[in-house]
């Protein structure tokens, strides 16, 4: 049976993924929730996240 993964990603998670401090992986999610037009009852998924960013989708769901 295959792994099931979130659809949406959080400042958590780009905080470990990126490893940054919590207060940095704010700032990354914010923009680019920003850049995708997102209110703030919306979420980000975690291919706009990669998407964004230009990282790999595989390494990204790997990591969480």
């Amino acid at each position: 049976m295959s792994k099931k993964y979130r659809l949406c990603i959080n400042p958590k998670d780009v905080a470990l993924i990126l490893d940054l401090s919590p207060r940095q992986a704010q700032r990354k999610y914010q923009q680019a929730k920003d850049a995708y037009g997102k209110a703030k009852h919306q979420q980000l998924t975690i291919h706009e996240f990669a998407a964004y960013y230009d990282l790999p989708l595989a390494e990204i769901i790997e990591r969480l």
